[in-house]
């Protein structure tokens, strides 16, 4: 992998405590894109699968820190939307 990436687009990440990133069960985020240029690390940018208008530019460190993130299976869309809107009820 270029440049010490070690993620992928397509990659679903959710967060793993109450952090300022989020709830672990909570929302499930999608790397859409990977930013290098201009950065000394790497960056994801996340799209939240349930609310495509919330977008996130993480580090890829911070995805790989099990602390702040976990990586999640694939599921269809229409699942994870409906355990978002489990969630928030």
């Amino acid at each position: 992998m270029a440049e010490g990436r070690d993620v992928q687009i397509g990659e679903r990440f959710r967060p793993a405590g109450r952090t300022a990133f989020g709830h672990p069960s909570g929302d499930v985020f999608e790397v859409s894109g990977i930013r290098v240029d201009g950065c000394i690390v790497p960056h994801a940018l996340l799209v939240n699968i349930a609310d495509t208008v919330d977008h996130r530019l993480i580090s890829v460190d911070a995805l790989r820190d099990h602390n702040l993130y976990l990586p999640v299976e694939f599921q269809s869309v229409e699942s994870v939307v409906q355990l978002a809107q489990e969630w928030r009820r």
